[in-house]
């Protein structure tokens, strides 16, 4: 049996190949970033293997956010080869997933729209070009963080039109100190400024949020996809979230910049499937 792992920093996906099943489980995600070890041992026993037996399996795959080096694939690594004990375990970051999932054997610009953002040139085989994610502190842009920090910023400093405030502060709890407070002390901080970007799709019909977004989308185009030297050339495909569910305004922004609109899926499957059997 094979088991491959599609895992951001919201949730995973796991697709387990039994003969001809395929079978779909979920779980938290796991960016080695924001997790330990210890904390992905836990989801495992918890939330996956009770659903079946370890030893079972014989390939692994483990595409995932923050597992583009050595050290923060240790992190997983660590975590899973226990219970996969006759696996051969196989570790790539999410970027290399959407890149086979979308371009397949061809040249393409591939991205990553969902809590967090990410993008590369892809060569039909390897990512041989990558602007490096600088993660929703310094970077993120058009990913939900990056949305979610709009929101705020434009709701605190009175930018935002008075009947959309009102309903964000129906939908959440919009003191000033308790959001601070949680996004300096608990974990995750990244997923509680994503969580905003459900207000952003809820009224993405908003003259005030459409605005918004296509000015996320905007930032993101000129600070990754145009820096690529044949940006124009080839098409520019986009995995995640974020980029699936705002996508008519993400294909505006990428048309207003006359780039190629290529695949917009909301995650990698079915098509990395092709890459296992």
């Amino acid at each position: 049996m094979k088991l491959i792992a599609d895992s951001g920093s919201t949730k995973t996906d796991w697709y387990l190949i039994k003969e001809q099943q395929l079978l779909r489980y979920t779980t938290q995600g796991y960016n080695p970033y924001y997790c330990t070890t210890e904390e992905v041992k836990k989801s495992l026993k918890e939330e996956l293997l009770e659903e079946f037996e370890g030893a079972q399996i014989q390939d692994l795959y483990f595409y995932g956010s923050g597992c583009s080096n050595s050290l923060t694939q240790q992190v997983i690594k660590d975590a899973l080869v226990p219970f996969f004990p006759n696996a051969s375990v196989s570790l790539g970051d999410d970027l290399l997933a959407a890149a086979r999932a979308t371009a397949g054997h061809s040249e393409g610009i591939c991205c990553i729209l969902g809590t967090g953002s990410n993008s590369c040139f892809y060569d039909g085989k390897v990512i041989k070009d990558k602007i490096p994610s600088l993660g929703y502190i310094l970077g993120d842009e058009g990913a939900g963080t990056f949305i979610g920090r709009q929101l705020l910023s434009a709701y605190f400093y009175r930018e935002m039109p008075k009947d959309l405030a009102v309903e964000m502060e129906r939908m959440y709890n919009m003191d000033k100190h308790i959001i601070i407070s949680d996004l300096l002390d608990k974990k995750n901080p990244n997923r509680i400024l994503a969580s905003y970007a459900m207000f952003a799709y809820q009224h993405q019909t908003n003259p005030f949020i459409q605005a918004l977004l296509l000015s996320c989308f905007d930032t993101f185009i000129i600070r990754h996809v145009l820096k690529y030297p044949n940006a124009q050339e080839v098409p520019v495909h986009f995995i995640g979230s974020i980029g699936f569910g705002f996508r008519d305004l993400l294909i505006q922004a990428l048309e207003k910049h006359q780039l190629k609109v290529g695949k917009i899926y909301k995650s990698p499957f079915p098509t990395l499937l092709e890459y296992a059997r």
